[in-house]
């Protein structure tokens, strides 16, 4: 079979037109989930045994659901059970957000228990308040620790965000299909979009050496 890379002339605009969809989707999920997860990742190391048992409940119940579920209920049962219809796109960001706020917050909440015990005890004597010690003395110490593990699972929900197709949402893999039916050409457009996750992945592989730099340094000039 020869290569004819000529149908992304052809099916190329219709297809990266889906790239730019999916950029905005894992855009839009790692945006809204970054806070959230935080804060999730504080209440699992907040030290109040309830807060931390009903957060750490909620966490292992919603990622032992597969994220497809989790569309599923977002696009189909919400719509029912509360009235509230999504389109496609945003039933698709809000359960990518749901789901990946608890995967980053158990990441979070790891890295805030690698901040040695002696520096909480240091904040807590001199009275720091609790959110400028959180910027300037343990986030500096636990990014290095957070970051290589929520890059790998960033770049996990990027290869994941396939799945918003099943709901109608018309992302990089779904047109790649269609194109696929309309030209019969399933070996020339499936090398191209394994091309652009390439690229995707390793735009977020060097946003991880740059941040984890950046958090070293800052965690020398704190220590």
């Amino acid at each position: 079979m020869s290569l004819d890379l000529s149908v992304w002339l052809s099916r190329g605009p219709y297809i990266v037109q889906g790239f730019w969809l999916t950029l905005a989707m894992v855009g839009a999920v790692l945006v809204i989930s970054a806070p959230l997860a935080l804060a999730v990742g504080l209440a699992l190391t907040s030290g109040r045994r309830g807060l931390t048992a009903a957060v750490g409940f909620f966490s292992w119940l919603v990622r032992g659901i597969p994220p497809l579920i989790i569309l599923m209920i977002a696009y189909y049962i919400l719509p029912i059970t509360l009235n509230l219809r999504l389109q496609p796109l945003s039933a698709a960001i809000w359960g990518f957000v749901l789901y990946n706020t608890f995967i980053f917050g158990e990441v979070v909440a790891s890295g805030l228990r690698a901040v040695p015990r002696g520096q909480r005890e240091a904040i807590t004597a001199m009275g720091l308040p609790p959110l400028r010690a959180l910027r300037r003395i343990v986030l500096p110490q636990a990014m290095p620790v957070i970051i290589p593990p929520y890059i790998s699972y960033a770049t996990d929900m990027v290869k994941s965000t396939a799945l918003a197709g099943s709901i109608g949402v018309m992302d990089l893999v779904t047109r790649a299909n269609q194109a696929i039916v309309a030209t019969n050409r399933p070996f020339e457009i499936l090398i191209g979009v394994a091309v652009i996750y390439g690229i995707f992945d390793a735009a977020l592989i060097a946003l991880q050496f740059w941040s984890e730099r950046r958090w070293t340094r800052s965690r020398r000039r704190t220590a």
